[in-house]
């Protein structure tokens, strides 16, 4: 595409799909592993960044506590290990629980009362390191802490705990229950939504996920009760646009194909997925050809968010005007803040940053996409430093031939940058240490 103003130009340049390539893979998405931590004894292992993995589910269990408050030093300590793995760039998925054997029941409090007060000793170490919560899974109890085979779990109790964990964190910490039916328990009909998700470890098992939806569609099912797959999707949708999505996958009894999988994971927006469970699913799944690879590598690219530039458009005239339509192929989405910032450079100088396009891609759903724009001067400091003579500049404001300014013209770049720590988002087309190429301006 060549967009003309006098005789300046605007050459477009040829993107090639290609995976993310950087290291540690893009934050707030992907697959991750479990790193869990006990309190019977002072001992743990160092814990270890995998390549590709940005996300680590750290499981603490607190049975040890069942019938005590939890003590300043497994407090100091939670922090101390919590620092630790933030220290390696992981964003967090976080869930404490009394049970990792399937015993919940034995293995949890005796009391509610005590349920509800290590929530409260629990929510300033969870504001303290809020920024790196991704998402918080469970409200304690039950079976691993999946909120399954617990004497808590019924309505009154559910609704009073996730009363007191929203209170006591003051609704900054994103929360996911286990299934759409127990977030109703928790809240009546048309009450207001706060800001709870799910998360399902029991993910493509069976037509029900194992029990996280309904067999079959029911007419007039009562609120607290599963509904059907398609129902509950269409009641997540608005959560999912604030917490994320996701959990383990598990082997069923009917082996869905390529095309099923992909549907069911881009239907339930799934952003992340355990990297270690069930290997028996994900080893199929390395072993099924799917268009030009694996599914496994079909669906690691596009587990969460993946950006993709479809279109550019500039005009130069007294001022340079950058239009960029990027596309979210992804299952999930960003919800993080995140700007693209445009950069410029001519051959043989560094690249000097123009500036921001007006708005943020948080939000962008899978199969979406957004047009972001941005106005910059031509005649700043900006496009002098990138390498532009004077005489070269003179030449582009007045429009004689391209011959007399940059053989190359002037490159343009965009990258996306996560505004709460400015990391880089990659995009999903090969670019220069995450700054990709829009075209030249010649």
């Amino acid at each position: 595409m060549l967009s003309f103003t006098k005789r300046r130009h605007f050459q477009t340049a040829k993107w090639t799909e290609a995976p993310v390539t950087d290291a540690s893979g893009n934050p707030g998405r992907g697959w991750y592993r479990i790193y869990e931590y006990r309190f019977e004894d002072a001992s743990w292992e160092e814990p270890v960044r995998y390549e590709g993995e940005s996300l680590a589910l750290v499981l603490f269990n607190i049975g040890a506590f069942r019938e005590a408050d939890l003590s300043e030093s497994a407090l100091s300590r939670m922090d101390l290990q919590l620092q630790c793995i933030e220290r390696l760039g992981f964003d967090l998925i976080l869930r404490i629980c009394y049970d990792t054997e399937g015993k919940g029941m034995v293995r949890e409090p005796s009391l509610f009362s005590q349920v509800k007060k290590h929530v409260l000793q629990l929510s300033p170490l969870l504001l303290s390191h809020a920024e790196h919560i991704f998402v918080f899974q469970g409200l304690l109890v039950g079976n691993w802490g999946e909120m399954h085979g617990s004497k808590f779990l019924f309505p009154d109790k559910v609704r009073e705990l996730a009363k007191t964990f929203l209170e006591a964190t003051g609704a900054q910490i994103p929360l996911a229950v286990r299934k759409p039916s127990q977030y109703r328990m928790a809240f009546a009909k048309g009450e207001e939504r706060p800001r709870i998700g799910f998360f399902n470890d029991g993910m493509l098992g069976s037509q029900t996920h194992l029990g996280t939806f309904a067999a079959m569609p029911q007419e007039n099912a009562p609120w607290q009760e599963p509904w059907s797959m398609e129902e509950e999707c269409k009641f997540m949708e608005p959560h999912l646009l604030e917490v994320p999505y996701g959990g383990e996958v598990v082997s069923g009894p009917e082996k869905l194909s390529p095309e099923q999988t992909i549907e069911e994971l881009r239907m339930l927006h799934v952003s992340y997925l355990n990297s270690m469970h069930d290997r028996q699913l994900l080893d199929l799944w390395k072993e099924t050809p799917y268009q030009d690879g694996s599914l496994y590598e079909y669906i690691s690219e596009r587990l969460g968010y993946r950006f993709l530039v479809r279109e550019v458009k500039v005009t130069c005239k007294k001022e340079l005007r950058i239009s960029v339509k990027i596309e979210n192929d992804g299952f999930g989405m960003l919800y993080d803040e995140a700007f693209v910032e445009i950069s410029a450079k001519r051959e043989g100088a560094e690249k000097t940053t123009l500036g921001a396009l007006e708005g943020s891609l948080k939000g962008l759903r899978g199969g979406e996409s957004r047009i972001l724009t941005g106005s910059f001067e031509l005649s700043g400091n900006e496009l002098s430093g990138s390498g532009l003579s004077g005489s070269e500049l003179s030449a582009l404001e007045a429009g004689r031939p391209e011959k007399e300014a940059s053989p190359k013209g002037l490159q343009l770049f965009a990258r996306i940058i996560r505004k709460r720590d400015h990391k880089t988002l990659y995009f999903s087309q090969a670019s220069e240490d995450g700054a990709l190429l829009l075209g030249s301006l010649r």
